[in-house]
């Protein structure tokens, strides 16, 4: 989904849930709605090695990927979006009896709600990992089977300027 939708969206659930939650636990449940997001800024700091931190090319590069979603080798994995970091922010929640960090993880859980709704309409329900786990066993998978699941991130980084084609004269020569 697109950041834009996520504000309004995430505003218009944090505006509902004001009479239950009140009007700090509901800024922050919009609030981390929207910012859940931040690990594919993230996502593309590392895939780039950290040569790039523009946030225009974090969009580009996430259009890009995503015109690669139904690629074979494709699987995805953000951070924030993953079942163990719902559990440590429920875990510090229930730990510390905060009212803030459920609705941080309402937050999360709502945006993560709207995220798989988007990708089941585009029929890639399951090209983003859920779990850290699952991503590594599939991961490994795709690389037994022959796939580099590396290879669309590259892609997509050579698509918006960000990294070179690599060259396939200079591939076979050793340097000296």
């Amino acid at each position: 989904m697109r950041l834009s939708e996520h504000v309004i969206l995430g505003g218009g659930a944090a505006a509902a849930l004001t009479p239950v939650l009140g009007a700090p636990d509901s800024l922050i449940f919009f609030a981390s709605s929207v910012l859940i997001d931040v690990d594919h800024y993230w996502d593309y700091l590392q895939r780039n090695e950290f040569r790039d931190w523009s946030w225009r090319k974090t969009f580009e590069f996430h259009r890009a990927m995503f015109a690669k979603v139904h690629a074979p080798d494709f699987l995805g994995l953000n951070l924030f979006h993953t079942a163990e970091w719902f559990v440590t922010v429920w875990m510090a929640g229930a730990w510390l009896g905060s009212s803030a960090l459920f609705a941080v993880l309402f937050g999360m859980a709502y945006h993560l709600v709207l995220d798989v709704a988007f990708l089941a309409r585009h029929g890639v329900t399951f090209k983003r990992a859920l779990s850290v786990i699952e991503y590594h066993v599939r991961r490994a998978r795709l690389v037994r089977g022959g796939l580099d699941p590396d290879r669309p991130y590259r892609e997509a980084l050579i698509e918006i300027g960000v990294e070179r084609e690599p060259d396939p004269a200079a591939e076979g020569q050793v340097s000296s």
